[in-house]
């Protein structure tokens, strides 16, 4: 696992979360893309790249598209002081998997982290409460509007842990109930809402009435 970015104050702030997110992997730290592309050049096996944007050799997303056109099966995940829907949408359609504000609770961060490993996206909600195109090849928001009072009070809850950023596990310890059960209801408001994922239900849940 690398966590990249030119302050290292930060690197060692990140380490602790890292290490709760995988305590066997090795942690790896870079200043730059030039670093992060060494480290990748060894051979080892790197499940995630933790990514600033504004570091030596980025050049915006072209760092991104760098990194995934010598290593596409490796996930990257951007960390970054600014939320800029443009900004977002740009790295996800080069290829990051997750984009994570940096002003996030560690648990939320941590959710997120979490929600990449397990082959999911991770965008922030608000770079989502917009009517325009989405990004990174997700599937287009239905245009029809939701019928949110359809949603029952537990539905409700989870929706808005899910908005959080919270992965199922962590929604399900917050409600004291299985993750199966999380998995389960998310189905149900998966159906109701008239949507097929995560992020389509969380611009619902922002442009709705709950």
């Amino acid at each position: 696992m690398i966590i990249a970015d030119d302050h290292v104050m930060f690197r060692e702030g990140m380490r602790p979360f890292l290490e709760r997110l995988a305590p066997e992997v090795e942690i790896l730290e870079a200043g730059s893309l030039a670093e992060v592309m060494g480290h990748l050049g060894t051979g080892g096996a790197v499940g995630l790249v933790v990514l600033d944007l504004k570091m030596p050799g980025m050049v915006g997303s072209a760092g991104i598209r760098k990194i995934k056109d010598a290593h596409p099966p490796v996930p990257i995940v951007i960390l970054s002081a600014v939320v800029d829907r443009l900004q977002v949408v740009e790295s996800i359609n080069s290829g990051a998997s997750g984009f994570i504000p940096k002003r996030l609770s560690g648990a939320a961060m941590l959710s997120a982290l979490q929600l990449v490993l397990a082959g999911e996206r991770f965008v922030p909600y608000l770079a989502l409460a917009t009517d325009d195109e989405d990004g990174g090849g997700e599937t287009p928001m239905p245009k029809h509007s939701a019928n949110l009072s359809m949603l029952t009070r537990r539905e409700k809850e989870i929706l808005t842990l899910l908005k959080d950023g919270l992965s199922n596990k962590t929604i399900a310890g917050r409600l004291t109930v299985s993750e199966v059960t999380v998995k389960s209801h998310l189905c149900s408001i998966f159906r109701k809402m008239g949507v097929q994922n995560r992020v389509q239900a969380i611009r619902c849940f922002l442009g709705g009435d709950l």
